[in-house]
C-alpha cells in the first residue's frame, strides 16, 4: 500500500541540519520547455514543482493558522527552506542507492494504516486515503509511494550516519572540561553531555558530505525561472 504523511516529517533526530548549500546552486543559462515541470535537477534527477507548491502553500497555510504573520519576506524565506529541504533529500536518498539502502513495501504500508487522516473510526480507510491525498496533494498513489520512499529513503541514511558517529568516554570528558563546566557534576550529566557532543559530530558530518556531494553531484536550481514565470 502507498501513502503518505499528513505533515511532513523532518529529520529523524530532533534536531535540524542547517546546511547552506544555496551558493553551490548553479542554473542553467537557458530553461528549455522539458524542464517546465521542475524547480531543480540533482544528479539528473527532476524535482517535481508541482510538489515543491504544495509543499509551500502547506508551509504557509499553518504559519497562517498559528497566527504568524505572512509578508513577502516570510514567503521568500519559506520557498528557500523548502527547495533546501527536497534537494537535500534528494540528494541523501540517492546516496542511500548507492549503499544499497532499500524501503520495502510493508514500510510504507504500516506507515498508511497508523495514518490518522486515513481512518474512519477506528479503521483504516481506502476512501479516506484517496480523498485525502487527491485533495491535499493532488498526486497520484504511486506518486505517493515514491515520495514517502524517498523521504524515508533518506532518513534510513542520515540514520546510517548518525550510528557511526562515537563519543569515547574520554572524549566526553575532555569536551565538558572544555566548555567550562563543573566537573563534580560530570557523571552526573555524562549522558545527556555525550549524546549532545553526537548530535553535534553528526551535524558537522552531515554539513561536510552535503558540501562533497553538492560538488560530486550536478544540482541545478530552476527556482528563480518558475517565479517568473518563464
Amino acid at each position: 500500500m502507498i501513502s503518505f504523511f499528513a505533515k511532513y516529517k523532518r529529520l529523524i533526530f530532533g534536531t535540524v541540519v542547517v546546511v547552506f548549500i544555496g551558493s553551490m546552486f548553479f542554473v542553467s543559462g537557458q530553461v528549455f520547455s522539458t524542464k517546465l515541470d521542475s524547480v531543480a535537477e540533482v544528479g539528473g534527477k527532476k524535482i517535481s514543482y508541482q510538489r515543491f507548491t504544495m509543499q509551500v502553500n502547506r508551509a504557509m497555510s499553518g504559519l497562517k493558522d498559528s497566527g504568524s504573520e505572512v509578508n513577502e519576506l516570510m514567503s521568500r524565506t519559506v520557498k528557500q527552506e523548502i527547495f533546501r529541504e527536497m534537494v537535500i533529500e534528494e540528494l541523501l536518498s540517492q546516496q542511500g542507492k548507492e549503499l544499497g539502502l532499500y524501503v520495502p513495501d510493508f514500510e510504507i504500508a504500516a506507515e498508511i494504516q497508523n495514518t490518522p487522516q486515513f481512518r474512519e473510526g477506528a479503521a483504516f480507510s481506502p476512501r479516506a486515503y484517496y480523498q485525502t491525498i487527491y485533495r491535499e496533494f493532488q498526486m497520484s498513489p504511486p506518486e505517493y509511494e515514491e515520495w514517502r520512499k524517498q523521504a524515508r529513503l533518506a532518513s534510513k541514511f542520515k540514520q546510517f550516519i548518525y550510528t557511526a558517529v562515537k563519543v569515547t568516554p574520554a572524549e566526553a570528558k575532555e569536551a565538558y572540561q572544555a566548555a567550562g563546566k563543573n566537573m563534580k557534576d560530570f557523571e552526573k550529566n555524562r549522558a545527556a553531555f555525550s549524546d549532545e557532543l553526537a548530535r553535534a559530530k553528526f551535524a558537522n558530518i552531515a554539513n561536510y558530505l552535503l558540501r562533497q556531494l553538492t560538488v560530486r553531484q550536478e544540482v541545478k536550481s530552476y527556482l528563480e525561472e518558475r517565479e517568473q514565470g518563464k
